[in-house]
């Protein structure tokens, strides 16, 4: 059953899209998981980031 969750589509220059398959593959990991990694945890610093001014 297809999720009904938000999507986002992202488009990589070739170079950048090589370096980010290449440390999926170290992980053992999809693309697509990687990518939502990176997204959360820096989202994860700016809330922190965040709190700390307000």
């Amino acid at each position: 059953m297809p999720s009904s969750k938000p999507k986002v589509q992202i488009r990589f220059e070739d170079e950048d899209f090589r370096y980010l398959e290449d440390w999926a593959k170290s992980e053992f990991i999809p693309i697509t998981q990687l990518c939502r990694q990176i997204i959360l945890k820096a989202a994860e610093q700016r809330k922190s980031e965040q709190e700390k001014t307000a």
